[in-house]
């Protein structure tokens, strides 16, 4: 990589490295986990395809995280079906 190419990519990657520092240190072990897997996969720019799917898995990982807990309704509904 030229020191240009370098250079280039020097801001993008501090703010990634700022923005996933709250997340590393969430107590969810997913999401620290595909937080740590989409920055090591962001530093290999020539695999775009571990890249995609690393950030495909650090989605589900967040969705996951934040989704409401379920309902009382829901938690009935599942113990009926299951």
């Amino acid at each position: 990589m030229s020191k240009q190419a370098a250079a280039a990519l020097r801001k993008p990657f501090t703010r990634m490295a700022a923005a996933s520092a709250p997340l590393l240190r969430c107590p969810d072990p997913a999401v620290v986990t595909a937080t740590e897997e989409l920055m090591s996969a962001a530093g290999n720019l020539e695999d775009t395809s571990l890249l995609e799917e690393k950030i495909a898995a650090f989605g589900r990982a967040v969705q996951a995280a934040t989704a409401p807990p379920a309902t009382w309704r829901e938690r009935r509904r599942a113990r009926r079906a299951g």
